[in-house]
């Protein structure tokens, strides 16, 4: 066998074991596990366990504020959990009652795999459906950080008054090849692979999911946030957003990376979440 040819096939054959490797990390990685809860920073609150709309069983912290009937629902990043956001969004609580849960296999949550924004819109509208059914709460707004942010966008539901993203993807495809990014012209490939594997073991395209199309349609404010030196997810998925509708308020931080919007700029960034979300 000539050797070119023996090189082809250990080129087709690692893109392809690498790729699969690489789907199944995607959609099982290792969970941040954060140990924080409510009363470490003087909170009140309820352990909750409610249903998505397709049946998972996900675990929720619920922080009432008996001046409001304004709630907002907090939802964190891919790997992590409910209480990785605790300690930037409990200045919300001051004004709203606000809500967190994990996302499906995340955290306390049920569910053997993530989908990272596709299936995680239902995880939300079982959120927005044990606060009207439960809580009579029905003026909500959103507030998300990166796959959170994303899920915000993609969902719609007439009970959302106001969404704050920070750090949301605008297409999730666009988010296979930066990570593949590093593979020069084998990204390609690499991503169509991993986009085949989504459709035959979890029967989702993920080129569907796309908050750049979603976001066209939401007629409720809308503050987008996104860390201007983002490593993880380029700004340039934060204008797509806002090119796609010029009605949402953007704020790119400057000198922040991934994460560290809130840290850098705290006092800013909490005014201007909090007023905006008075708008409810």
């Amino acid at each position: 066998m000539p050797v070119w040819i023996k090189i082809l096939i250990f080129i087709v054959l690692f893109l392809i074991l690498f790729s699969l490797f690489t789907f199944f990390m995607s959609i099982r990685p290792a969970k941040i596990i954060t140990n924080l809860e409510p009363p470490d920073l003087g909170l009140k609150y309820e352990e909750i366990t409610f249903k998505s709309t397709d049946g998972i069983k996900l675990s929720g912290w619920f922080i009432p504020n008996n001046k409001t009937k304004k709630t907002i629902i907090v939802m964190h990043g891919y790997p992590a959990d409910k209480a990785n956001l605790l300690g930037t969004a409990n200045f919300l609580a001051e004004d709203f009652n606000v809500f967190l849960f994990d996302f499906r296999y995340f955290g306390k949550s049920e569910g053997k795999y993530t989908t990272v924004g596709y299936l995680e819109k239902n995880d939300l509208l079982g959120a927005i459906k044990y606060l009207e059914k439960e809580k009579n709460l029905t003026k909500i707004g959103l507030y998300g950080f990166s796959l959170g942010g994303a899920v915000a966008l993609i969902t719609n539901h007439s009970n959302v008054k106001a969404i704050v993203t920070d750090s949301s993807y605008a297409r999730l495809s666009n988010m296979l090849t930066h990570m593949y990014r590093i593979f020069s012209i084998f990204r390609y490939p690499l991503s169509y692979l991993t986009k085949l594997y989504g459709l035959i073991f979890l029967g989702i395209n993920i080129d569907n999911v796309n908050p750049v199309d979603d976001i066209k349609n939401i007629n409720v404010p809308i503050l987008l946030i996104h860390a201007e030196k983002d490593s993880q997810i380029p700004v340039s998925e934060v204008h797509l957003l806002h090119n796609a509708n010029k009605d949402a308020e953007l704020w790119i931080v400057e000198g922040a990376d991934h994460g560290e919007s809130h840290a850098i700029h705290a006092g800013k960034y909490e005014k201007k979440v909090i007023e905006f979300f008075k708008r409810i």
